[in-house]
């Protein structure tokens, strides 16, 4: 099971971190958060989501998605500054005790999507 993210369908709203929070600690700590919504400090308006994989980041921008390893992403500028905080989260696991993780099941848009999986 993995999941999947259409930049252009996220409004920036937060329900995915904060759903991600409460399933891990219930409680709303971002910190605690597999799912970041980022700003971009060059671009006025630009917004984007990361997805922490055990081993990569999902990257959603506007101009498309991209997985890659840290290293990689944080070469590439990934996110900038205002990503960084991603580093010191958990990976995703997928809410393994859930049909459907919480990021999906609160996101109002449909930007996040999962695939796979029964």
């Amino acid at each position: 099971m993995s999941l999947s993210i259409d930049p252009l369908l996220c409004t920036l709203c937060g329900l995915c971190e904060m759903a991600c929070s409460y399933y891990r600690d219930e409680a709303f700590s971002l910190l605690s958060s597999s799912v970041m919504l980022f700003r971009a400090e060059e671009k006025k308006n630009y917004f984007g989501v990361i997805l922490k994989l055990e081993e990569s980041l999902v990257l959603g921008r506007p101009e498309g998605v991209l997985e890659a390893t840290i290293g990689e992403l944080q070469s590439r500028g990934g996110g900038g500054a205002s990503a960084k905080p991603i580093l010191i989260r958990e990976a995703c696991d997928g809410c393994p005790d859930r049909e459907v993780p919480w990021c999906v099941s609160f996101c109002p848009t449909g930007a996040l999507k999962r695939e796979g999986g029964a």
